[in-house]
């Protein structure tokens, strides 16, 4: 299984031997084999990189997140189709009708709620706030129709961050921890919906007719206040969000949480997550698992 996230940084040049990415530096070469690789960050302008390799990285099912001059995701690349039974696959996610869609997408934002008053519980923030959030989760309705995910997000950064917090702000700092938190687990996300023959752009609840990831982007929602928290943690206090920081965020798919009542790296979660997604869609006697904030451990692997 692949397992490794490759963070890029340096003047480079990016080229297949054998079955093997290798990076190259002034005549210094690091091997590294196709199979181990998931993700790869490229965060420098002056890289150099084939379209030979991008091909073979697609054959891989290796995903590609490119930076822009300011350090920010701003580009990503994968597999387009690698499963063998894509189009029952598609078949079957075509075939389900709007209220299939709304349970699922129900269960999706009561798990994300739940685990945004776990990350304030956690930070030891207001109980009184924890509630209230708790409560938004008890009243969500098939298809969320009265929006109690906006509702429940508005309340949970104004607390985590402060009253004028807001996720548009470039201005605030852990904004860019956030974005580029979301963005590795939103690249494995699409890479594992590919590998497991689901079509990224039929969402569950996204609609974007200009979204290739609509179904990553509800898929994602539950894993999103793990990101919180841990950005949180090693932000706060801090002035810039500085390449530690970055590398830091790269590797939380490496971190361990408690899913389905195992311990486990979270990108190995998070396929299983997307594999009974994807059997759930295919009619299989299958319940969805959704991760808790409260079962993740961190980098220890010690409980």
């Amino acid at each position: 299984m692949a397992y490794r996230v490759i963070l890029i940084e340096n003047e480079v040049d990016i080229n297949l031997k054998l079955d093997n990415l290798v990076i190259t530096k002034d005549e210094s070469d690091i091997w590294i084999p196709l199979d181990d690789i998931s993700v790869i960050v490229l965060d420098n302008l002056r890289i150099n990189i084939s379209t030979r390799m991008l091909s073979i990285m697609a054959e891989y099912n290796i995903a590609l997140i490119l930076c822009d001059n300011k350090h920010n995701p701003i580009g990503y690349y994968s597999s387009y189709d690698n499963h063998s039974r894509m189009s029952k696959m598609i078949g079957n996610q075509i075939s389900k009708d709007r209220d299939f869609y709304d349970i699922i997408w129900k269960s999706i934002v009561e798990s994300k709620i739940e685990n945004q008053a776990q990350v304030l519980e956690i930070l030891e923030k207001s109980e009184e706030v924890v509630k209230n959030i708790r409560e938004y989760g008890k009243n969500v309705k098939v298809g969320d129709i009265d929006n109690r995910e906006a509702h429940s997000a508005k309340i949970y950064f104004n607390t985590l961050m402060n009253a004028t917090f807001s996720r548009g702000n470039d201005d605030i700092l852990i904004n860019s921890g956030l974005d580029y938190g979301y963005t590795i687990l939103r690249s494995y996300l699409a890479r594992l919906c590919v590998g497991y023959g689901l079509n990224t752009q039929i969402g569950i609840h996204h609609k974007n007719e200009y979204n290739r990831f609509n179904l990553v982007d509800d898929l994602i929602e539950p894993f999103r206040p793990i990101v919180d928290v841990y950005t949180y943690k090693i932000l706060d206090g801090e002035e810039y969000f500085k390449a530690e920081h970055r590398r830091k965020l790269i590797n939380i798919l490496n971190h361990y949480i408690k899913y389905n009542g195992k311990k486990m790296y979270i990108c190995n979660a998070m396929e299983e997550y997307v594999e009974k997604v994807a059997a759930y869609i295919a009619n299989k006697n299958v319940e969805i698992v959704f991760p808790q904030t409260k079962e993740y451990i961190g980098e220890s692997d010690e409980l």
